[in-house]
């Protein structure tokens, strides 16, 4: 962590603005998800499934978080404790608690949204399925045994924001060695659902600007991993300043808790924004299309009737343009929206050999693969 940092004397404010910040972003790019699958859906493939109902979720748990983060940053946290009364950072320390146990589960069950919007692209066998909700299962287990520490660590448990409590506490290292797990943990989960499903998606039988698109997409997932080693990286000075000062640093533990979380909803949303992605180029290829036939209607009307008509001839007429402005939009600018979504009836004909519309499946390395027939 940068010097400079530290000289922030309430980092509890910045907490507050960045973790807002963080929220209306996801939140934005959540509820264009939605509206994308209510009502930009594309013929069977459309609608809400459980990858949205998982986000959705995990966005109320976000929410809660940043509602969390305020009301610390009002009682103290993110400011040096020998600025707080005696009851303020008896207070400060409880909600420090309250939120760290709540915290970790705002970047763990994104791992879930993850996984289901992975599913809902690749449509994926029942080995992959089993290895990929083990490897989430398991994330959870260890945010879960974190979450319950951060109560247990002291008996009795008012002792562990209030040391003038008769009491014993654990020593902190074991909260230090969970923290360094699940992090750990949480890194590795979240680079290889980043990179995991590029290979595959890059096989799909689509354009090649939407297969990178998409690659891009859930590629930059890969981020929430680079915060995850900041965080490791930072422990060990984090945990030294916390037994001097612990109302202090915990905020910004807040922030890239949080900041982890957002990138893998907004990740896992991305790919599902290519109706609205179609709907604003349609709308700006036609404006331009109409602009262009005006001013030609214009320049027209000052051409002499013979040179005109002589020019005319050479022209295409409005038919072909616009059968050539058609396959413009639906050959090499098709969008996201063009990924072969499977439901669950059409896994069940795939299994059983039928052809569901205009999608098959092959196997690739024993991948279903979804292709365009």
């Amino acid at each position: 962590m940068a010097t400079s940092s530290w000289q922030v004397d309430d980092l509890g404010s910045v907490a507050d603005q960045a973790c807002w910040a963080l929220f209306a972003v996801t939140a934005v790019i959540v509820i264009l998800r939605v509206i994308c699958r209510l009502f930009l859906k594309r013929g069977p493939h459309g609608g809400i499934g459980l990858d949205d109902y998982i986000t959705i979720f995990c966005v109320l748990v976000l929410l809660v978080t940043c509602v969390l983060v305020n009301i610390g940053s009002s009682h103290g946290l993110g400011r040096h404790m020998k600025t707080l009364e005696p009851e303020q950072i008896v207070q400060a320390n409880r909600w420090n608690v309250i939120i760290s146990s709540v915290l970790i589960w705002s970047f763990s069950l994104p791992k879930f949204a993850m996984v289901a919007i992975l599913k809902r692209i690749l449509s994926y066998g029942l080995k992959t399925t089993i290895v990929f909700w083990f490897l989430a299962l398991s994330s959870q287990a260890c945010i879960l045994a974190t979450s319950v520490w951060w109560w247990k660590q002291c008996t009795p448990i008012e002792r562990g924001w209030d040391r003038t409590i008769e009491g014993t506490c654990a020593p902190v290292s074991v909260l230090a060695n969970l923290g360094y797990f699940t992090s750990a943990y949480s890194a590795f989960l979240d680079i290889f659902f980043a990179m995991y499903p590029i290979p595959f998606v890059m096989r799909l039988n689509m354009p090649l600007k939407s297969r990178i698109a998409v690659s891009v997409a859930l590629g930059l997932s890969a981020l929430a991993c680079i915060v995850s080693i900041y965080k490791l990286a930072i422990f060990g000075e984090i945990f030294e300043i916390l037994a001097v000062d612990p109302t202090y640093p915990v905020p910004y533990l807040d922030i890239l808790g949080v900041a982890e979380g957002s990138i893998l909803l907004i990740c896992a949303s991305l790919p599902t924004l290519g109706p609205l992605v179609r709907l604003v180029r349609d709308q700006f290829t036609t404006h331009r299309s109409s602009r262009q036939q005006s001013n030609k209607s214009e320049g027209s009307s000052r051409v002499i009737g013979g040179q005109w008509s002589g020019y005319k001839g050479q022209k295409l007429d409005d038919g072909e343009h616009t059968s050539i402005n058609d396959r413009s939009i639906n050959g090499m600018l098709s969008s996201v929206d063009d990924i072969p979504l499977v439901s669950k009836s059409e896994d069940r004909d795939v299994e059983s050999g039928n052809v569901v519309g205009n999608t098959k499946s092959e196997h690739v390395q024993g991948l279903p693969k979804a292709t365009r027939m």
